[in-house]
């Protein structure tokens, strides 16, 4: 393999910036991934530096408007995420100034918001346990977590339905009733069931499906005719 010059390993980093940023670290990886010379990748980064390619510090504070805006990481999630990525840890006590805790619990808050508009119909236990591991995975500190969780309304309001979208309900719910109790009826007289035993065995059916026990009883007695001719 040809050895690679200073001047071959600068258009290389070049090009590896070209793609997106790169922190120091990545970059002296990528040279060393490439068999360059230690002390050429020394004056490649000395050159990448005064030119303003490679700036951690400038890298940092783009990844942090970029998480405000796109990914709502929370602070643990980001700090592991830049130490993979080798930002120094001296830089990365600046983060609480450029990502302070209010802003942080902002984002939390709108991934709380956005998570539980796809939690409709679970229990508030569900809820707060989905929203739990969600913010938990995302990064954000334990305590934050269970304050934004504290707040938010978990509770779903009931919707308040007009006299035709009632009418319309319990027309669907009658209907579904007669096919079920139809089901039932032909099911069990078929088993033999028959009088006082087919109408115990339909009422039990039709309980097990969540029927109100009152709308089961009416609806047995319209049928108590055909019912008592078995």
């Amino acid at each position: 393999m040809a050895e690679i010059t200073r001047e071959k390993a600068m258009d290389m980093a070049v090009k590896y910036l070209s793609f997106k940023s790169r922190t120091s670290s990545e970059m002296v990886k990528y040279l060393k991934k490439k068999d360059t010379d230690e002390q050429i990748i020394t004056e490649v980064m000395q050159k990448l530096s005064e030119y303003r390619y490679i700036d951690d510090q400038v890298y940092l504070k783009n990844y942090v408007e970029n998480n405000r805006h796109l990914n709502y990481y929370g602070s643990r999630r980001m700090i592991q995420d830049l130490k993979k990525r080798g930002i120094s840890d001296t830089l990365l006590l600046t983060l609480a100034d450029l990502l302070p805790s209010e802003e942080e619990y902002r984002c939390g808050e709108m991934v709380a918001k956005k998570q539980l508009r796809a939690l409709t119909g679970q229990t508030s236990v569900q809820k707060k346990k989905k929203l739990y591991d969600k913010l938990g995975r995302m990064g954000y500190p334990t305590e934050m977590v269970l304050e934004i969780i504290r707040t938010l309304v978990l509770e779903e309001e009931p919707q308040e339905l007009t006299e035709d979208e009632l009418a319309i309900k319990d027309q669907q719910l009658n209907e579904k009733l007669d096919r079920d109790y139809q089901k039932y009826a032909r099911a069990h007289r078929k088993k033999g069931a028959a009088g006082k035993e087919l109408k115990f065995k339909i009422k039990k059916s039709l309980m097990g499906r969540g029927y109100p026990y009152e709308l089961i009883d009416q609806k047995i007695a319209s049928e108590q005719e055909a019912i008592e001719e078995d």
